[in-house]
């Protein structure tokens, strides 16, 4: 009896803890409407900061169509209510809860309409970490602590669902950041690094990601489907106060190393000057467009990007730069900016080729090649956004490119086959110059009927190259049973003319329907032609010099293309969704002109290129997007040009031009939900292209009966080929692990699979298929003195052949980048990296781990900090990557920076009034930051 009464007791206590706890618990509640018209705010973001040291959010939620909320589950305690929608001012409210009075109804919340546009970014009122709206996802930096003199880069590796790469590029949602503004103003042309790694992260009020219509879809108000993804950074007080900021370092260090970085911005309301430069030989590029490896169709692995691979050779880089951007009195937009970079590339690397062929013929190759490549190069790029009247604007965007390279490579090779084995030597000396000119205008034109519009769009490209490479390429060929083939001296000059000529005009026409529904039509004409002159001069032993012309080699051959394009869409845009769905008919006609031969071949081609784009917000915070269009390519002149080229030592490709444009189907689904309150972000997406009539290569090896001079090599004519496909699945998932921001477990991953395909000398497809998985955590602090970004990342491949060997390699890299701010500002700092290989070749399976580190103390009222640091502590750095491409694997190694050490001096400049200039940890409150802006 005693025991049924304990647990009649044991359950009555518990029912009462749970009333009594039920009964503490409270709701808040109310309705949000618009102040000027009282029309309710739908997915206006609510949230309930607690009025305490933690300052915890313990609620939010989103208001419905009708603008109404309701948060449950509200303890007693004293709380401030935000209410926040982009583009309306900011709503806080402080309250508390009591035993006696539990719940609260604020009833009608009027909200300002007042607040952000792109084309003046201004912020009024109190902000958020986080705010979603249409196509744009705003990022508080206030929220995101980062080291004494940051720069833009380090708060973007903060941002939960942004990978920035070793070479600095940026990637969100699957998309690669492709343009950076300030304050709504274009930033040095199409050079998103020259932001992200020279603008000080002091001078961020905020980050924009916005994914970005076409100028002219964006005055049409019809998707074209032409998006890009960019960044809009916008200042602390960037439009009301006058005056300079910037980050300037000077350092010396050991084997003759330096580092020098200038940059310094002036403000003056709307108003933005810029200066960039940069001089080191400690391969730090502060702008995208320099000296690099890559091309080529196929997969890179091996540790790129985020998984610690460093960059490839030695490289000394001299850059300057000059930005000016302002809105005037009458609305003109005017931007211009001029860029100068030098730079000089010593390269060393080893390369191991399988090529597989018909009947399972491996062809294998390796070299040794040792490199300098120096580049020259001014950008030139002029805005001009004006009105011509009060329904007729014009947008001007001109941008002139100068380049001029300069390599001198010398390498070994060996190559083994079943017809030969060839041994030799290769010295190539280049030097070409390449001029641009690219023009896009825009001519818009409104009426009197809202969303009829008018716009023509011009886009002309001028591209020029000239050419000069000299050739010397001894070679033996023997017999598997060793008898010489072949004992050539090749010394050639190759003389390349290229001219190229692309204009674009597209007329688009709008009408609405109906309030919500409109339709376009539009019409595209596009014309482009290409010109190459390609003389090979053979030298004369006689003369002593390059004048005998070497007709094999020899073409002069150009290609004229007419596209007319004649189509239709229909969009529908509601609160909640948008979709648009077009379609259009395409006639391309082709003509290629072989001027060496006489020959004449036209083309004619019908496609029907469809469309379509839906846009659904299940709320504020979650998003879906839909984006399908079928799109022609043409083949470029190298694709069509039926001439070889024999300067390189493996291959001798070849184009085709009886080839036909492809066809491809592009398909994108994204979807992300972001909780600013608690900070869990996920975002997952696809992308998927089939494409028909795509470009591959007919492979075969040339035997001795066929060519005594290429004997060995393996000739690659392009020709048309079905079946391609790549798909990528792609997500990440950002974890509050300490509230307020304050550390976070952010987690990514994806899963790509393509198909290539390359036809054999019997006409037979080698199929090549490629499947990657790649995985990645980290945990990243914004603290006001611990700085931590650590985690782990790892990539598996297999490529398998249906002629040929099937390969998986993997790589796997851990790291972890933390420093402490100790007492006296001393800052100590270690960023840790091991990179491990395997499934590669013998030379090739290796693991290595880099140690960089710096200790540095601030002076001058945090204004100046001297630095002591040290890069590849334990001299371990390595370089490799393995390619699988179709019908091949490459295995590479190549020479990196090692380790030296340099003493840097670096002082911030800052005159702007209400802007600090001390390091942004240790600033303000962390997490959840609501309030006004720093600065403002």
């Amino acid at each position: 009896m005693n025991k049924h009464l304990q647990k009649l007791l044991f359950v009555g206590l518990l029912w009462l803890a749970n009333f009594a706890y039920a009964q503490a618990q409270g709701t808040v509640s109310g309705k949000v409407l618009l102040q000027k018209d009282k029309q309710p705010v739908d997915y206006a973001s609510v949230a309930i900061k607690r009025l305490a040291t933690d300052s915890a959010v313990v609620g939010s939620t989103s208001t419905s169509a009708s603008g109404n909320f309701s948060i449950p589950n509200i303890a007693a305690g004293k709380y401030r209510l935000y209410v926040v929608f982009l583009g309306l001012k900011t709503i806080n409210r402080d309250f508390e809860l009591t035993a006696a009075k539990p719940s609260i109804n604020f009833g009608e919340l009027l909200m300002e309409d007042t607040g952000v546009t792109l084309k003046g970014v201004e912020i009024k009122g109190e902000t958020p970490p986080v705010v979603v709206k249409k196509d744009t996802l705003e990022i508080n930096a206030s929220t995101l602590k980062v080291k004494e003199n940051s720069v833009v880069e380090d708060l973007l590796k903060k941002v939960p669902g942004v990978e920035v790469s070793k070479d600095g590029t940026v990637t969100t949602q699957g998309e690669t950041i492709k343009r950076v503004k300030v304050d709504g103003k274009d930033f040095m042309g199409n050079d998103p690094l020259l932001a992200t790694r020279n603008l000080p992260a002091d001078m961020v009020d905020k980050i924009q990601i916005i994914d970005e219509m076409s100028e002219q879809s964006k005055f049409s108000g019809v998707d074209d489907g032409n998006r890009e993804k960019i960044l809009n950074i916008v200042t602390k007080n960037g439009v009301k106060n006058k005056g300079y900021i910037g980050n300037n370092t000077v350092g010396y260090g050991t084997d003759d190393r330096y580092d020098v970085n200038i940059n310094v911005n002036r403000f003056d309301k709307a108003q933005q000057l810029s200066l960039i430069g940069q001089f080191n030989n400690v391969n730090k590029q502060n702008f995208g467009g320099g000296i690099g490896g890559g091309g080529g169709r196929g997969m890179m692995f091996g540790g790129g990007g985020n998984n610690g691979q460093p960059q490839p050779g030695i490289t000394t880089t001299n850059a300057a730069g000059v930005n000016f951007a302002d809105t005037y009195d009458d609305g003109t937009q005017f931007n211009a900016s001029y860029f100068y970079n030098k730079t000089s590339l010593f390269n060393t690397n080893n390369t191991f080729t399988q090529n597989f062929l018909s009947n399972n013929v491996v062809n294998n190759s390796s070299s040794d090649l040792e490199s300098t490549t120096d580049r020259l190069n001014h950008r030139l790029n002029f805005m001009v956004d004006t009105k011509l009247d009060s329904a007729t604007s014009i947008r001007i965007q001109p941008n002139i490119s100068y380049t001029d390279n300069a390599g001198n490579s010398m390498s070994n090779y060996v190559r083994n086959s079943l017809v030969g084995n060839a041994v030799g030597t290769q010295s190539l000396v280049s030097k070409s110059t390449s001029p641009s000119v690219n023009n896009n205008l825009l001519l818009r034109r409104k009426f009197l009927r809202r969303g009829r519009t008018l716009s023509l769009n011009l886009s002309t490209n001028i591209n020029d190259s000239d050419a000069d490479t000299y050739n010397k390429n001894p070679e033996v060929v023997t017999a598997p049973g060793g008898a010489v083939i072949k004992n050539q001296n090749l010394n050639q000059q190759n003389d390349n003319n290229v001219s190229s000529f692309n204009n674009t005009a597209r007329l688009v026409y709008t009408e609405p329907l109906s309030k919500t529904l409109s339709m376009e039509f539009n019409f595209q004409n596009g014309y482009i032609y290409d010109n190459r002159d390609r003389k090979v001069y053979d030298f004369n032993v006689l003369t002593q010099q390059y004048d005998v012309i070497n007709t094999t080699f020899s073409n002069n051959f150009e290609n004229t293309t007419w596209t007319n394009a004649l189509g239709f869409s229909l969009n529908k845009n509601e609160k909640k969704y948008n979709w648009n769905v077009g379609v259009a008919a395409q006639a391309t006609n082709r003509k290629n002109y072989n001027l060496s031969t006489d020959a004449v071949l036209k083309q004619n081609f019908i496609n029907i290129t469809p469309s379509a784009q839906l846009r659904y917000n299940f709320s504020n915070t979650k998003r879906l997007r839909v984006d399908y269009n079928g799109r022609t390519n043409q083949p470029s002149i190298d694709q069509i040009q039926p001439i070889i080229d024999n300067t390189n030592t493996l291959t001798l490709p070849i184009g085709n031009p009886d080839l036909k444009p492809s066809f491809s189907n592009n398909l994108r689904v994204f979807y992300n939900n972001f909780d600013f309150a608690s900070y869990r972000t996920l975002f997952v997406g696809a992308v998927i292209t089939q494409t028909f009539n795509d470009f591959g290569n007919q492979q075969r090896e040339i035997t001795s009966s066929e060519d005594i001079n290429k004997v060995g090599k393996i000739e690659n004519r392009v020709v048309n080929v079905d079946g391609n496909y790549s798909a990528n699945v792609f997500g990440s998932l950002g974890l509050p692990i300490i509230k307020g921001n304050k550390l976070n477990l952010q987690i990514d991953g994806g899963l790509s699979n393509s198909r290539g395909t390359n036809i054999n000398r019997d006409g037979v497809e080698n199929v090549t298929k490629n499947i990657g998985v790649r995985n990645g955590y980290k945990l990243v602090t914004n603290m006001d003195k611990l700085d931590l970004i650590a985690g782990v990342s790892g990539r598996w491949d297999h490529a398998s052949y249906t002629i040929g060997e099937t390969t998986n390699f993997y790589t796997f890299a851990p790291n972890i980048d933390i420093s402490y701010l100790f007492p006296g500002n001393i800052r100590l700092q270690t960023d840790v990296t091991h990179t491990k290989y395997a499934g590669r070749g013998a030379d090739y399976n290796t693991s290595f781990t880099q140690v960089n580190g710096y200790i540095s103390r601030q002076f001058f009222k945090n204004k100046g900090t001297f630095k002591l640091s040290v890069y590849d502590l334990f001299n371990e750095s390595l370089g490799i990557t393995r390619t699988a491409n179709a019908n091949s694997i490459e295995d590479k190694n190549f020479n990196v920076l090692k380790r030296y050490f340099m003493f840097s001096f670096t002082y911030s400049l800052s005159t702007i009034a209400g802007m600090q200039t001390q390091g942004r940890q240790g600033q303000g409150q962390g997490g959840f930051r609501m309030g006004r802006p720093g600065g403002m």
